[in-house]
C-alpha cells in the first residue's frame, strides 16, 4: 500500500513539473490545447507589433497578439517567439485556434483593409 501511494505520489509530482515546463517553454496549455483540438483549421491573421511580450527562461520571447482576418474579425493570438520583434510591424500569422504556427513580416501596404482598419483604432 506504502508503495502504490509513494507512486501516485511521484507521477503527481512529475505531471505538475510537467505542466510547469509546458508552460514556461512554450504559448502555454490553453494555446496548445487549441492546437491539438484544431490542427486541421488553420487561418491567416493580420497583427501589428508591441513591445508587450514576456521573455521565457530559455531565451524566447512569449507575445499574445490581437489579431484581425481580411473581413477584420478578431482573434486572440500567442506566439512563441526565438527572437525580439521589432516593434509598429505588420506581420501575417497563420493559426491553428489562438496558436500562431507561421508568420511574416509584411508591409503595411499588403495588409488587407479590414484588417488595417481594425488594427489602426
Amino acid at each position: 500500500m506504502k508503495k502504490i501511494a509513494i507512486t501516485c505520489v511521484g507521477l503527481l509530482a512529475f505531471l505538475a513539473i510537467l505542466f510547469v515546463g509546458i508552460q514556461q517553454t512554450t504559448a502555454g496549455i490553453i494555446p496548445l490545447s487549441d492546437w491539438m483540438l484544431h490542427n486541421n483549421e488553420e487561418s491567416l491573421y493580420y497583427v501589428e507589433t508591441t513591445t508587450d511580450y514576456e521573455e521565457l527562461w530559455n531565451g524566447n520571447y512569449r507575445y499574445e497578439f490581437t489579431g484581425f482576418d481580411q473581413e477584420g474579425n478578431k482573434q486572440r493570438i500567442v506566439r512563441v517567439m526565438d527572437r525580439e520583434l521589432q516593434p509598429n510591424a505588420y506581420l501575417e500569422i497563420y493559426t491553428a485556434g489562438r496558436f500562431g504556427k507561421g508568420w511574416v513580416e509584411v508591409p503595411q501596404e499588403a495588409v488587407p483593409e479590414g484588417a488595417l482598419m481594425q488594427l489602426n483604432r
